[in-house]
């Protein structure tokens, strides 16, 4: 027979919260994967189409400032071309990763997994937890009848330890080599860049937040070079 003390215990225990958490996180992840397919699709028309683009905008740009229009519209194509291909090698890196971890920890369609859980990292700061969450719940979820504590459990924390050691190369390694390289950014102004567009603009500001900061200093750079904030800004481009 139950005592007071747990009828008191299983009746403050509220389990509501499940069903709020779930629909909370679909949504976040249904809003992320929209912004990140959609700054995807766009960029790969861009890089793809660039004279088309560039025709549309020489048809409203002056005879006067059609040079530095094209020289501009060059600039962002190739530094935005190399930023794409960092990014893909990023998602390489923490695929592979996640793929081995997924395999000796024996997940079944381990591949398809990673796959999704490195693209995800294409979204700052959100994207690697939405990954890491969704690598951790599938592993746990597919040994359901398994004992807790001697299977799911040990398998769930050696998942834990391939996105750790995943995210350590990414931030030490994948990142600054694709900040450095590509757009001519720092770490910091990256950083803060990706807080502002995220808190005006939500997940899709935070994923286009790197390209079309990188169009805007290379715009810049060519139609304001006098101006001294624009020189600190763009001295590296």
């Amino acid at each position: 027979e139950e005592t007071d003390f747990e009828k008191t215990i299983v009746d403050s225990l509220n389990i509501g919260f499940i069903p709020n958490f779930l629909n909370s996180f679909l949504d976040v992840l249904s809003t992320a994967s929209i912004g990140l397919f959609s700054v995807l699709f766009i960029s790969f028309f861009f890089l793809k189409d660039s004279n088309l683009l560039q025709s549309g905008i020489l048809a409203f740009v002056s005879s006067d400032s059609e040079k530095r229009t094209v020289h501009s519209i060059d600039k962002i194509n190739n530094l935005l071309s190399r930023y794409f291909v960092g990014l893909l090698l990023q998602i390489f890196i923490l695929f592979v990763i996640y793929t081995i971890t997924l395999f000796i920890v024996g997940i079944e369609n381990a591949i398809v997994i990673a796959f999704l859980c490195a693209l995800f990292n294409i979204i700052p700061y959100i994207g690697p937890i939405i990954g890491a969450v969704i690598m951790v719940v599938l592993t746990m979820t597919s040994n359901l009848g398994m004992d807790f504590s001697t299977v799911i459990l040990p398998k769930a924390g050696y998942v834990l330890i391939g996105l750790a050691v995943g995210q350590l190369i990414d931030n030490f390694f994948s990142q600054p080599l694709i900040f450095s390289n590509s757009v001519k950014s720092h770490p910091l102004e990256i950083f803060l860049i990706i807080i502002i567009a995220g808190l005006l603009f939500g997940v899709v500001g935070m994923v286009v937040a790197v390209p079309g900061y990188t169009a805007i200093k290379v715009i810049l750079k060519e139609f304001l070079s006098e101006n001294k904030l624009v020189k600190s800004l763009t001295k590296s481009l």
